[in-house]
């Protein structure tokens, strides 16, 4: 049997990488049956410093004294939140060995027809540390076919810091799709290769998928306002409030402790994955920063307004744009309090071009996985 292996951050606590990395693994297996399809379980020290439960120590000490007092105040909150998402993800993936070191896995990797990387920002510097051999694929037997699916650098301004990194890591790919305009624009300047630009595989899924996933999950008792954002800050917290204020529902928010929220009703700081997607399902409003709040909003048709990231929204707008969304992104108070909170949104429209681009990036796949010859150069 032909064997799949797809690496990304299948061992980073967010819901966004973990419903991505769920969202190609699921698709990929109902796509080709008769495929081992398996995720890499790459264990990379950066991102999994980054959730441990207790931080790992610092030079600066006295700061990493107080990152330890306020690790051991939230300890039960954060060991349910990383049971949760190890119980998703466990329960919903299948995993290789795991693989604690970028040399353990180069000198050990599993046997693989074909390698995938992505989604998420695999190749942001700024959350891997550098260009990783690991997420660029450079690695593995050299018959082995290699694809990037909708692989991220965030912000594309990192391709012109690290362009010869850039060339010369990628020049392995047979295939590559990212997630953004301005990171194909870039790349495509130091490629020989065709780069496409594809859907985030959250949205190769549809709704009836994500239907099934969740099942008989209950819903909340009462209507609210769900608000996700990755770092809140008081621009954000306006906007969340004003819109309390306008509408009178409650909010229910991720944060560990609330920032400054009115009007609460509880944090689904500890709750999973699939939480995650059923909260934005039966939410009145939704209010985000967040890439992945907002495509599952878009799925579950929902009232939704988005602020995006200052250096990171290129992703939040690219996907407004495609599908053909309009007026529901703000980047302070002074912009959303004026609106009509009950903006109106041509569902069906919508959902057409989504369907459209869902398409695109399916046959985009397919043909990469298929093809025997390298790329169109």
């Amino acid at each position: 049997m032909k064997k799949i292996n797809i690496v990304t951050f299948q061992n980073a606590l967010n819901y966004g990488a973990a419903l991505q990395t769920y969202a190609l693994n699921k698709f990929l297996c109902e796509k080709y049956p008769d495929y081992v399809i398996k995720d890499i379980d790459y264990r990379n020290k950066r991102i999994s410093n980054s959730y441990k439960l207790i931080t790992p120590i610092r030079k600066n000490v006295i700061k990493w004294f107080f990152l330890v007092l306020n690790d051991i105040k939230n300890f039960s909150k954060n060991y349910k939140r990383m049971k949760s998402f190890k119980n998703f993800l466990n329960s919903n993936i299948n995993f290789t060995s795991p693989y604690k070191s970028e040399k353990y896995l180069k000198n050990n990797y599993p046997d693989s027809d074909i390698l995938i990387t992505g989604s998420d920002q695999v190749w942001s510097t700024t959350i891997v540390g550098e260009l990783s051999d690991i997420y660029t694929l450079n690695f593995g037997d050299k018959n082995t076919k290699r694809i990037s699916y909708a692989a991220s650098v965030g912000n594309a301004n990192i391709i012109l810091e690290n362009k010869e990194d850039f060339k010369n890591k990628l020049s392995r790919l047979d295939f590559i799709s990212v997630r953004e305009e301005d990171a194909k624009e870039q790349l495509q300047k130091i490629s020989n290769k065709h780069i496409e630009v594809v859907l985030d595989p959250t949205l190769l899924l549809k709704k009836d998928d994500w239907e099934h996933l969740l099942g008989n999950i209950s819903s909340y008792g009462e209507k609210y306002i769900l608000a996700y954002v990755v770092q809140p800050d008081l621009e954000y917290i306006k906007i969340v409030n004003d819109l309390s204020e306008k509408t009178g529902l409650k909010v229910i928010h991720f944060e560990k402790t609330n920032p400054g929220y009115n009007n609460v009703i509880k944090s689904a700081y500890t709750e999973g994955p699939l939480e995650f997607v059923n909260y934005i399902k039966n939410a009145e409003y939704v209010v985000a920063t967040s890439f992945h709040a907002t495509v599952f909003s878009i799925i579950y048709n929902k009232n939704f307004f988005i602020v995006p990231n200052k250096k990171t929204g290129a992703r939040v707008i690219n996907l407004l744009d495609k599908v053909g969304i309009k007026g529901r992104t703000f980047y302070d108070f002074n912009e959303f309090k004026n609106i009509d909170f009950n903006l109106k949104t041509d569902w069906n429209e919508v959902n057409n071009k989504l369907e459209d681009e869902r398409k695109k990036s399916i046959n985009w796949l397919v043909n990469a996985i298929d093809e025997k010859g390298e790329d169109n150069e």
